[in-house]
């Protein structure tokens, strides 16, 4: 029996049919369908995932993959050190980002979400409880690439990641200084601590796999794994940015996503004025040297190479982009 058999029927869901997709596994039983993946969340990460969206659905958001719960009522069943959770199968299709369509109700649904999310008391969960901490953040982040610089300028025998790492990091990082100062300029602790009194959920990673669309025309989420405690306009950002990839930075689909959804979630002056900084947020460039020379790599050099690349050919892109948004929604 495979440790993903075991898993199942630790749920108490038998297998008649197991079928790997990506990360996760569909489970045919006469209980019915499912997901099954293990998590790379600690115990800890995945309660907190739990606790989140068992709020978004006792405040009537049932289009979510709600864990099915295991062995004393735990969301999580452990073989051998390892976490698998389940949840019930749907039927669907992924988003897609370049459909007007599908992003504007993309859109829509995470203004939902946002709404549902106020009132949420998170459980004990470092590194997922962000208010205030976006100042401290981005300025230990930028003290990182320093240290990546040198880095780069001590390496032996220079890569394509250092040569172009070196050749942009510098823009980079005046960047990063100027969302500072936007930053400073805002009301963001207030917000933050309006926040933290109502409560929030930002889902964190609202790719378009994570967006199902199902036959019937609804929407269902999925993977709440790097799910947080921050301000909505943290994921919207996110958001935008994924959706601007995949329409060459137009501007019309952008405005019309962000029109769609502050129509379901207007969100104050206040804290539309955080929109600016976090966009300008150097945030791809900074994941991607981190990536190369923070982490373990687990990929060929050659492969953060050609991400940074892409990184950096869309800047200004983003920055025009950014300056239009800004115009058309009177952003400061």
């Amino acid at each position: 029996m495979t440790v993903e058999a075991a898993a199942a029927l630790g749920f108490g869901v038998e297998p008649e049919e197991m079928t790997a997709i990506r990360r996760a596994f569909r489970v045919v039983s006469h209980r019915g369908v499912f997901a099954l993946k293990e998590s790379r969340q600690s115990e800890a990460d995945i309660l907190f995932i739990h606790a989140a969206k068992e709020h978004l659905y006792e405040q009537g958001m049932e289009n979510i993959d709600r864990y099915v719960l295991g062995p004393e009522e735990r969301p999580y069943v452990e073989i051998e050190g390892r976490f698998f959770v389940m949840s019930p199968w749907v039927e669907s299709r992924e988003a897609q980002y370049d459909s007007t369509a599908d992003v504007t109700a993309a859109a829509a649904q995470l203004a939902e979400l946002h709404q549902k999310a106020q009132g949420f008391v998170p459980p004990p969960a470092g590194g997922r409880i962000l208010w205030g901490s976006w100042p401290d953040l981005w300025q230990k982040r930028l003290e990182l690439l320093d240290q990546y610089r040198k880095m780069a300028e001590e390496e032996d025998s220079s890569s394509r990641f250092a040569r172009r790492f070196l050749r942009h990091i510098d823009r980079y990082q005046e960047q990063g200084l100027d969302a500072l100062e936007l930053l400073a300029q805002t009301d963001y602790e207030e917000v933050c601590s309006r926040y933290q009194d109502a409560g929030s959920i930002c889902h964190h990673d609202y790719s378009e796999r994570n967006v199902l669309f199902t036959p019937e025309g609804g929407i269902h989420l999925v993977d709440f794994d790097y799910c947080i405690c921050d301000l909505p306009i943290h994921d919207l950002v996110n958001f935008l940015r994924r959706v601007a990839k995949f329409t060459d930075y137009d501007e019309d689909v952008i405005c019309l996503a962000l029109r769609a959804y502050l129509e379901r979630n207007p969100l104050p002056p206040e804290e539309l004025q955080l929109f600016a900084p976090l966009w300008l947020w150097p945030q791809k460039f900074w994941e991607t040297a981190h990536q190369y020379y923070g982490e373990a790599r687990r990929r060929p050099r050659k492969t953060y190479a050609d991400r940074l690349r892409r990184r950096c050919r869309t800047r200004k892109q983003e920055r025009h982009l950014l300056k239009q948004v800004a115009k058309t929604f009177k952003l400061g």
